[in-house]
């Protein structure tokens, strides 16, 4: 969790400051509720969630370390511009991914 709060500080919060992740992939995924509606919207959004918690971050925290772990009495590595780029690029895709997705199968259940 100390690498996903140092790897999440810089886009919105200082380090510095109480723990509140910037969340660009809610801006991403926010902009499917024009095309695919507001349940898809949420869809996509959660989906962007969970991988970037769950599989982007700690990926992201590996690779700008050398593949090894971070270990508890170093500091996380920084988030480079083109990381910010790929991630943002990563939970776009995903977002939209997703609320398609939810958008295609939800006629289907109706």
């Amino acid at each position: 969790m100390r690498a996903v709060r140092a790897l999440t500080s810089g886009f919105a919060m200082p380090a510095d400051q109480p723990w509140l992740p910037g969340l660009p992939h809610v801006a991403a995924a926010l902009a499917t509720v024009f095309v695919f509606g507001g349940q898809a919207c949420v869809t996509g959004l959660l989906l962007a969630t969970l991988a970037s918690f769950v599989v982007y971050l700690p990926v992201t925290a590996l690779t700008l370390n050398g593949g090894r772990a971070i270990a508890a009495d170093r500091p996380a590595p920084v988030l480079t511009m083109r990381a910010q780029l790929v991630l943002l690029g990563l939970w776009t895709l995903t977002a939209w991914a997703g609320a398609g997705l939810s958008a295609a199968i939800r006629p289907l259940s109706s």
